[in-house]
């Protein structure tokens, strides 16, 4: 399967550009919220946005899942690793990708985000690139366990 807009000659960048990708944001940064809210609304993606980790269980509950969540390490009440934890405990979300970001550069998050569960870490400030290689990266992969190493078929 391509990711979001990527050709392969066989008409399945026609369908994948039709497709509207829902994409979950867990952040407590209103400017980090926007910058990638900007970002992702020029591509086919719905975005919703919650401000904690209880907020985003909920929205998760409500609204059903998302073809990818992107959450903040540091997030006010649940911490985004316990977000992480609790979304790969549950077999309805295990398998979703999940970014974390963080403002903190150190490596040691990154292994701890990554043992959680998350597929990939981005260290704040990231680039529009980045930020766009990062989304289509995991949409373009195939859903997995993160901690199997098979992929569903």
């Amino acid at each position: 399967m391509q990711g979001p807009g990527a050709g392969t000659g066989d008409g399945k960048d026609e369908r994948m550009t039709q497709r509207t990708w829902r994409v979950l944001i867990a952040d407590d940064d209103p400017a980090i919220c926007t910058l990638i809210e900007t970002v992702l609304r020029k591509g086919p993606y719905q975005i919703v946005i919650r401000n904690d980790a209880e907020s985003a269980l909920v929205a998760l509950d409500r609204e059903g899942l998302f073809d990818i969540i992107i959450c903040d390490f540091m997030l006010p009440g649940i911490s985004g690793i316990d977000l992480i934890e609790r979304l790969r405990a549950d077999e309805r979300t295990r398998r979703v990708p999940i970014l974390m970001i963080s403002g903190h550069t150190n490596y040691a998050m990154d292994g701890r985000a990554k043992t959680a569960g998350a597929n990939l870490f981005l260290n704040k400030p990231f680039t529009i690139s980045q930020l766009r290689t990062a989304v289509n990266s995991l949409l373009a992969q195939p859903k997995v366990d993160p901690f199997e190493n098979s992929a569903i078929r």
